[in-house]
């Protein structure tokens, strides 16, 4: 994620967003975090550490003791977002207007799908490890007409392609098996676990899914494992790592640093 400065502030200690990968340097780049990502600041967003910044870094100490003092008194934390929206001018009142009735139809949801899809934001920008225990919680949830077996088996498909997206295989079968059980009709669900297995061969795997298995769409599957493996052999990561062995020697060095910063950043977001 990249954001556009409009206004430069003294700001000396940049606040960081770990979710999203970015420092705020100002206060229009506060308000573009806050309205573009209200599922990011929706809950614990307006924390000390974000009111130091405002009051020592963007200078707004009246902002800033405003927070402090509805943050103590158990305010609203939707007001307080839509506090630093409108005290910091750049977006207009129509729109943090718009943006209170998007607060207010998500607080409308079932805590069940509120909580999904919290978890699901933060798994769609590569968070993983933050991802898995807000996905955990969801399981522990009291059943009812929300949170039925179809959500369950969904929650556990998320769960599952957390883990293996962070090489814990063997629970990501684990959680695979458990959203089967919840909804054995899921054709997808064996569609994952076929990949998996293919993914880890030693992964063992109950013999009651590869006789299933036998059954359905294997040589389509297969056919998606080989795409898969082209596009990632031309994906634009291994591209651009090409690329920098044309280039002389120390431009080279700097661009395969400068690459594999950016890949452990993308790891550290997984744990």
């Amino acid at each position: 994620m990249s954001l556009i400065l409009c206004r430069m502030e003294p700001v000396r200690h940049p606040f960081e967003v770990p979710e999203l990968g970015v420092h705020l340097y100002s206060s229009q780049e506060l308000c573009y975090v806050i309205y573009e990502n209200p599922l990011l600041v929706m809950d614990d967003f307006v924390d000390d550490r974000l009111i130091q910044f405002i009051r020592e870094d963007l200078n707004m100490e009246f902002l800033a003791g405003k927070l402090d003092n509805w943050r103590k008194s158990g305010e609203n934390s939707d007001n307080m977002l839509l506090l630093i929206l409108s005290e910091c001018t750049y977006y207009t009142a129509a729109e943090v207007s718009k943006y209170r009735q998007t607060l207010i139809q998500m607080r409308k949801k079932h805590p069940a799908e509120y909580g999904k899809m919290k978890a699901d934001y933060l798994f769609e920008r590569k968070q993983y490890g933050r991802a898995i225990p807000m996905y955990e919680k969801l399981l522990d949830m009291s059943r009812d007409h929300v949170a039925d077996n179809r959500f369950l088996s969904k929650v556990w498909c998320c769960l599952g392609a957390c883990q293996a997206r962070m090489f814990q295989f063997e629970k990501a079968y684990q959680a695979y098996d458990k959203a089967f059980f919840y909804d054995g009709r899921n054709e997808e669900i064996l569609e994952r676990m076929y990949y998996l297995k293919s993914f880890c061969p030693g992964l063992d795997v109950a013999q009651r899914y590869q006789v299933i298995w036998n059954g359905v769409k294997q040589d389509q599957w297969d056919q998606r494992i080989e795409d898969a493996k082209k596009n990632g052999r031309e994906s634009e990561a291994v591209k651009e790592l090409d690329e920098l062995f044309l280039k002389d020697p120390v431009k080279r060095l700097e661009g395969a640093a400068a690459l594999v910063r950016e890949w452990k950043q993308e790891y550290r977001g997984m744990v």
